[in-house]
């Protein structure tokens, strides 16, 4: 059994609202003289780029953007945003906007810092080792990409979605300013919030820590849960509770913009240590085969893994529920543990999610070939704290259609 356990971070958070005023600052202290951002057209044509760009430029630092960013980036995407790095070499690799574009930044820094294939550095611990100074700015409130360790990214050669699982590719600097986030539209606000809810909660039901087994050199691609990841993920549930409806439905809400950002980079912060199980290893075949969003997948599917899980996490779920603010009906920790399941649906519903499979153009004939899939994903279903069949998996998306 073991005995220890570790958390890993990045150099530094920066946050608050107007912290990306801080940019020269910050590229100050490490001496940065060429800046690449890598962004998208989109965030460009809003200005937020020039928000970034500005504060660079004033303190001296030359400054190049790739826009190229798209939803699903590609290892051809990293190719194209490593060409026009190799024009300037730059010693400060700045990521502007969602996780997509982050990933992005982050593959590119490691092809640049190490002049390898980007190829090469899918899998678990293949990045060489540290990198060119890397500074991560979201745009949203979700994929906590800013202080993790992974990079998602479409294998052009196969067309699957694969990752990267590096501690290397764990970001010098996080600046989340909640201002960059007050034009996030509606939908894109309530899909990156349940994932980011969803971070939190799977990282809080993950496997204990003890119950793994440390691999004879380096370290887990995750820890499974311990005490400072159930900190930071209990910090983020509240959070996320308290203040994704509102970011929802009152875009400009300064306090629920600042709420979301803390606790989606908190729940990166947990997921990417401890763990993320069931939902996730369920929804990458659900996302790939009827091209829902990551966010809008985990929603549908997460209230019927934790309703698995209940048998073996009842006392956390309970304490999900208290986060969450659930109304409970009975005193035994069997009901609470039920309230949190219903408080996420209610959740969800508030805030205009898909509730089923077949909202997003599920069907039934399809369910074994992705509960198949989803058990193929041996990472994920290591986290998972109930030992889980391929027949279990299906009874979840059963459940969820």
């Amino acid at each position: 059994m073991r005995t220890t356990w570790n958390f890993f971070s990045g150099g530094q958070l920066l946050f608050g609202c107007g912290a990306v005023k801080q940019l020269g600052r910050v590229a100050g202290h490490y001496r940065a003289r060429r800046a690449l951002i890598i962004t998208d057209p989109v965030l460009e044509r809003l200005g937020l780029v020039r928000q970034v760009a500005d504060p660079l430029v004033a303190a001296g630092v030359e400054v190049r953007i790739f826009a190229g960013g798209v939803v699903e980036p590609s290892t051809d995407t990293v190719a194209a945003a490593v060409r026009i790095a190799r024009e300037i070499d730059p010693d400060l690799f700045v990521a502007l906007g969602g996780g997509s574009n982050i990933d992005l930044a982050k593959l590119t820094c490691a092809v640049i810092t190490h002049g390898v294939d980007p190829v090469t550095l899918l899998g678990v611990d293949n990045v060489p080792g540290p990198m060119r100074t890397l500074l991560c700015i979201p745009t949203t409130s979700g994929t906590g990409s800013e202080v993790s360790h992974a990079a998602v990214v479409v294998d052009s050669r196969k067309g699957t979605k694969t990752s990267a699982l590096s501690q290397h590719l764990r970001p010098a600097v996080a600046v989340v300013d909640p201002e960059l986030t007050l034009s996030c539209p509606p939908k894109l606000t309530a899909e990156s919030g349940i994932d980011a809810l969803t971070h939190a909660i799977e990282s809080f039901l993950a496997i204990d820590s003890e119950a793994l087994t440390e691999p004879e050199f380096g370290f887990l691609p995750y820890g499974g849960s311990h005490p400072l990841g159930d900190a930071l993920a209990e910090k983020a549930i509240a959070l996320i509770s308290q203040h994704l409806e509102t970011a929802v439905t009152t875009p400009g809400n300064r306090e629920a913009r600042v709420g979301m950002a803390l606790g989606a980079t908190l729940a990166g912060a947990a997921f990417s240590n401890c763990g993320v199980a069931l939902a996730h290893a369920l929804e990458y075949p659900v996302g790939a085969a009827y091209h829902c969003s990551h966010g809008a997948g985990n929603g549908i599917l997460l209230p019927e893994v934790m309703r698995f899980l209940r048998p073996v996490r009842a006392a956390r779920l309970a304490r999900v529920a208290e986060l969450l603010g659930a109304k409970i009906s009975g005193d035994n920790e069997g009901a609470r543990a039920d309230a949190a399941i219903d408080a996420v649906a209610k959740l969800r519903r508030s805030i205009g999610l898909p509730e089923r499979l077949r909202d997003v153009g599920g069907k039934r004939e399809d369910l074994p070939r992705l509960a198949a899939t989803a058990f193929s994903l041996k990472r994920l279903m290591a986290l998972s704290p109930r030992a889980t069949t391929e027949a279990d998996l299906l009874g979840i998306l059963e459940a969820s259609f």
